[in-house]
């Protein structure tokens, strides 16, 4: 699978498909800018982030046995997000990290939105179609607050919850 460490990045594509471990890519300790990021039929997280200070214009995640895409420990900033058929989280925000996002749209998921362990989530525009649950905000770990979610615009339909918070 495809690890980046302490890499700045200028622009560029990145894609996977059929990867049979933990994460398909993984970005740990990185900056700058991505154009776009592809993943299909990943065998556990597509696209896991740590640590890193990023602006990526394009997701497309497709067929993650786990999370489509997850956040910890960083400053992220995203154009355009689409995520679908992901078995647990298509977005799993934690660890003190902060998410800008203009557009998400979240297919067919368990989850469309997490964010956990006073980590800070800001949406334009959210499209949750068919998951558990359209948006969560939880603590998760005793070492944390719990998470925040806004969003400007959110249209959410055929969920079993809308919405999943603790106190």
């Amino acid at each position: 699978c495809i690890n980046f460490i302490k890499v700045q990045f200028e622009g560029g594509f990145i894609s996977s498909k059929d990867m049979k471990c933990e994460d398909s890519i993984n970005i740990v300790n990185s900056q700058g800018k991505i154009d776009k990021i592809k993943i299909e039929n990943s065998y556990h997280d597509g696209l896991d982030i740590d640590i890193s200070d990023l602006e990526i214009q394009d997701i497309d995640i497709s067929n993650s046995k786990n999370d489509c895409l997850d956040l910890s420990f960083g400053n992220y900033q995203f154009n355009y997000i689409k995520l679908e058929n992901c078995s647990d989280k298509a977005i799993s925000v934690g660890e003190k990290s902060i998410l800008n996002a203009k557009n998400i749209l979240a297919n067919d998921s368990n989850y469309g939105i997490v964010s956990k362990d006073s980590s800070i989530v800001t949406i334009e525009s959210l499209k949750s179609y068919n998951n558990k649950f359209c948006i969560s905000a939880y603590k998760k770990k005793q070492e944390f607050d719990g998470g925040l979610l806004k969003i400007d615009f959110m249209e959410c339909k055929d969920y079993l919850k809308k919405m999943d918070m603790d106190n």
